[in-house]
């Protein structure tokens, strides 16, 4: 199986869990390519939530994902006022060969639990909209200054169906 996870990741905790599920999928005999989405300009704290909330676009270095050569796309965003990332939604307009290809989310933050719904809805939909087959597979990793606080034992489960979506 042939994994692509693609991420965008400001302070790193993203990238953070983007290379935890590169190693666990290996271990699995996955194979997987890691592409962070790059910024042009890295937005500050207040801006990058300002951005989130009116889906601002960002402008991004790389504009290059082709994802035809993927069975199953994975997407980690973190999360901006309780939405995920603008610099994602800019990849998924962007992407090539992405029509039904299946993807699933991931994404870090501080969210309270009522947000984290909104958070993979509204990405759900931009995916959806983009051409992506999206699936109920969604993982949040809550993260407090650079440490994860929770959701670490939900990361087998969420790749283990990753892995089960190759037969579906």
């Amino acid at each position: 199986m042939k994994i692509g996870i693609v991420y965008y990741s400001r302070t790193g905790n993203t990238r953070k869990v983007a290379k935890i599920l590169e190693e666990k999928l290996k271990e699995k005999t996955a194979e997987v390519d890691l592409s962070e989405i790059e910024h042009v300009k890295r937005p500050g704290f207040f801006a990058a939530g300002r951005a989130s909330m009116k889906q601002t676009e960002l402008p991004i270095k790389n504009t290059d994902f082709d994802m035809g050569k993927y069975d199953v796309v994975i997407v980690g965003s973190p999360t901006w006022a309780g939405r995920p990332s603008p610099f994602v939604k800019i990849f998924m307009n962007k992407a090539e060969n992405i029509k039904g290809k299946k993807v699933a989310v991931f994404g870090t933050g501080m969210s309270p639990i009522d947000k984290r719904e909104e958070f993979n809805q509204i990405i759900k939909n931009d995916l959806e909209h983009a051409g992506f087959k999206t699936v109920d597979n969604f993982l949040l990793l809550k993260f407090k200054k650079g440490q994860m606080m929770d959701g670490e034992q939900n990361i087998d489960n969420f790749l283990n169906a990753i892995l089960k979506m190759k037969n579906e």
